[in-house]
C-alpha cells in the first residue's frame, strides 16, 4: 500500500457491529480450505473423467469459485453465470454447478439445460434442490456444510474441487505455501491484531469508491474484491482487468477528479504479474499522478503465484468486513438480495 494510517478508531468496539458473526467465520477461511480438501478426497472422480472443458454455473458468492478454477486448471473452465448454457457445450464437457444453497434459480436452470447435452456432471452444494436433483438422478455432487453465508463459504465450495481436479490430473499445484500464507494472515489480520493491514486498507477506502484492477490469476481477486465491498461493506465498488482497461477504462480518469471525486484505484500487485503487465502498472501510477487521482498498491504475499493469489484474496475479504465496521453496518446481512428474491418469488 502506499502508505500507512498510524490512528485508527476502536476496533474492538466496533466488533460489536458484527452481531452475525462474521469476522469468527472469516477467522476460520484456513481451517475451511483444509475441510474442503479432505471432502473433495472422498469423491470419486472416475465417472468424470474423459472431459476436454469444463463449464461452472455458479452466481455470487458460488459462482466465484468457477473464476478461480478458470486460472488454476490445466484445463479450460468457462463460468456461466446465465439461465442456459452456449450451444457448444456437449459431451465433451464436464458440468460443474456451484450453489451453496442448491436453490440459486439462474445454477438450476442452466444445470437442467446442460444434462440434456453431457453425462458428465456434478454440483458443490449443502443441499436444497441441487441436492435433491442429484440425489434423484444418480449424479455425483458435493455435500459441504450448510450455515453460511455463499461469500464466506468459498473454501467449502473451491477446495472440494481442487482436490478432486487433482484426482483427475488437472490440478497439479502444490497448496502447503498457500495454506501457510493464509495461516499467518489469519493471525495478523484478526481483531486482536490491532493496527493490522486489513485495517489499514479499510481505513484508506474509507469514504472512498474503490477501482480494483488485477490481471491474469488477480483478476477474479479484484472481482471478489469488488463484491466483498459490495455484499460486507453495503457501498459501491468496482473492478475491471489489465491489461484490457489500458484500452479503455483509463480514457474515463480524464474526468474522474470532476465526476468520481471519490474514487480511489487499488492495484492488486503479485511478482508473477507479466512483465509488460508490470511496466503497464507503473505507466499507469504515473498517469494518475499527473492527474492528481489516489492510487494504492497492494501487494500479494509468499513466494508462488497461488500464495499470493490467495493472499490477495484473504486480505481483501478482512478489509471488506472492517470497512464494513466502519460504516457502521453488520457484514453479514444482504437485504436488497432478500428483497429481490423476495419479489421474484412471487413474479409471475
Amino acid at each position: 500500500m502506499a502508505r500507512k494510517v498510524s490512528e485508527g478508531p476502536p476496533w474492538e468496539k466496533l466488533s460489536g457491529l458484527d452481531r452475525s458473526g462474521m469476522l469468527g467465520v472469516l477467522a476460520r477461511f484456513p481451517d475451511q480450505c483444509r475441510e474442503g480438501i479432505a471432502i473433495g478426497e472422498q469423491v470419486p472422480v472416475d465417472p468424470l473423467a474423459g472431459f476436454s472443458r469444463a463449464v461452472a454455473l455458479g452466481m455470487g458468492g458460488s459462482g466465484i469459485a468457477g473464476d478461480l478454477l478458470a486460472h488454476l486448471l490445466s484445463v479450460e473452465v468457462i463460468p456461466v453465470r446465465t439461465y442456459t448454457l452456449p450451444r457448444w457445450v456437449g459431451e465433451e464437457t464436464l458440468l460443474l454447478a456451484l450453489s451453496y444453497s442448491g436453490d440459486t434459480e439462474e445454477t438450476l436452470s442452466a444445470f437442467a439445460d446442460g444434462l440434456g447435452r453431457t453425462r458428465r456432471a456434478l454440483a458443490v452444494t449443502s443441499g436444497g434442490a441441487l441436492g435433491k436433483l442429484c440425489a434423484q438422478r444418480g449424479i455425483p455432487w458435493v455435500r459441504i456444510p450448510d450455515g453460511y453465508q455463499p461469500r464466506a463459504a468459498l473454501g467449502y465450495l473451491l477446495f472440494p474441487l481442487l482436490a478432486l481436479f487433482r484426482g483427475l490430473g488437472t490440478f497439479r499445484d502444490d497448496l502447503t505455501e498457500t495454506l501457510a500464507v493464509l495461516d499467518e494472515q489469519a493471525r495478523a489480520l484478526g481483531p486482536a491484531s490491532p493496527g493490522n493491514p486489513a485495517q489499514e486498507l479499510a481505513l484508506l477506502l474509507h469514504g472512498r469508491v474503490p477501482l480494483v484492477y488485477g490481471a491474469g490469476p488477480t483478476a477474479p481477486v479484484a472481482f471478489r474484491w469488488k463484491t466483498q465491498i459490495n455484499e460486507h461493506a453495503k457501498q459501491p465498488a468496482f473492478w475491471a482487468e489489465l491489461p484490457e482497461a489500458c484500452h479503455n477504462e483509463i480514457v474515463g480518469w480524464e474526468l474522474a477528479g470532476k465526476v468520481f471525486p471519490n474514487g480511489v484505484v487499488v492495484f492488486l500487485r503479485s511478482r508473477h504479474d507479466h512483465p509488460r503487465v508490470q511496466a503497464r502498472i507503473e505507466i499507469l501510477k504515473e498517469l494518475l499522478d499527473r492527474r492528481g487521482l489516489p492510487y494504492l498498491e497492494v501487494q500479494g504475499e509468499g513466494e508462488g503465484a497461488l500464495a499470493q493469489m490467495f493472499s490477495l484474496l484473504y486480505l481483501g475479504d478482512w478489509a471488506s468486513v472492517y470497512l464494513a465496521l466502519l460504516n457502521g453496518a453488520d457484514p453479514t446481512p444482504v437485504r436488497p438480495i432478500q428483497e429481490l428474491k423476495d419479489r421474484l418469488g412471487r413474479w409471475q
